[in-house]
């Protein structure tokens, strides 16, 4: 088993704010987040506490780490992860909320967005340090047994051996906390990238232009797409892959299948008007078949963007919502 890149890339590399309002200046604040790095572009008419704006988003991002890092022990959810216990098990208030969020569109995709399954990646090399897990004599279990409780903020497990892995919807929600607190200082123009996972507010019409990667790296960006108050995030299974008996497979689990898809050509950007549900759902629709993708997409008015290289050739198809973003 060898590893072939861990490496969280930027899929989408260039944003830029385009503003005809000389009134406003302009801030730039970056850091390091979830392996990889962050960049929040602020306009405003009034000084800004740049430091103290800064302290905490690292803040907020380091929250979100300790509780939701799988690659952390010590995270919360890997002390929930490590228990054998299959009664309620009362959470903080944030891995609550991911996890409902994280049911919620295992519900819209059919469960193709499936938080349980860890264990899988785990199995395969997922993880720079490889993790013990608990083994159960079957592997007889979904979302659906990720059980929560409102009334108490608790969460039960129906199976010891369930291993939720948040890495497909963490930074999404750290890009909405992020927005929400931004929002709270009275800031309502700015951009959120963490790692690719962007979210964007402007208070006119004037609009945000976000460059998406070229995955074959034949080009430096593949499609443009034009953005007000939206958030849109992207997943490939060219990120992050790994050599599994002989075969590149891709970090994206089929939860249907229980297999990593080795079709490592893949992306799908997704855009709507939260990052969580963004994040979430290229997460999940990525790992569907791949002549259902747009169909579903259509069908449940998902604003996304399909491409896949085929044979040298370039596939590339867009949702009837995301057409309208393809535009200023």
């Amino acid at each position: 088993m060898e590893h072939k890149n861990l490496s969280k890339s930027i899929i989408i590399s260039f944003c830029l704010l385009l503003s005809g309002c000389n009134k406003l200046d302009n801030y730039l604040i970056s850091g390091n987040a979830f392996g990889s790095v962050y960049f929040v572009q602020i306009q405003s008419d009034k000084t800004i506490n740049k430091e103290e704006i800064q302290k905490n988003i690292d803040n907020i991002i380091y929250n979100i780490d300790i509780i939701a890092s799988n690659y952390s022990d010590n995270s919360e959810i890997s002390k929930f992860n490590s228990s054998e216990t299959t009664k309620f098990v009362f959470v903080s208030h944030h891995l609550y909320k991911i996890l409902e969020k994280s049911n919620q569109i295992s519900e819209l995709t059919d469960g193709y967005f499936d938080t349980t399954v860890g264990d899988i990646k785990i199995k395969k090399g997922f993880y720079i340090n490889q993790k013990k897990y608990i083994k159960g004599k079957s592997r007889n279990f979904t979302y659906k047994d990720i059980v929560l409780s409102q009334e108490r903020r608790a969460v039960r497990k129906n199976k010891k051996n369930i291993n939720i892995d948040l890495s497909g919807i963490a930074k999404g929600y750290s890009v909405d906390l992020i927005a929400i607190y931004l929002k709270s200082i009275n800031i309502n123009n700015f951009l959120i990238n963490i790692g690719g996972e962007i979210k964007v507010s402007k208070e006119n019409d004037e609009v945000f232009k976000v460059s998406i990667d070229d995955p074959s790296g034949n080009k430096q960006t593949i499609e443009d797409i034009f953005l007000t108050n939206e958030a849109v995030a992207t997943s490939g299974t060219y990120q992050d892959f790994v050599e599994y008996k002989g075969e590149e497979i891709s970090h994206i689990v089929n939860p249907k299948k229980l297999e990593n898809i080795s079709d490592l050509s893949l992306l799908v950007t997704v855009i709507h008007e939260n990052c969580t549900t963004a994040d979430a759902l290229a997460t999940g629709l990525i790992a569907m078949d791949h002549d259902k993708i747009i169909n579903f997409a259509n069908s449940n008015n998902i604003a996304l963007m399909y491409l896949r290289n085929k044979d040298g050739n370039l596939e590339k198809k867009f949702s009837k919502s995301f057409i309208k973003y393809l535009s200023e």
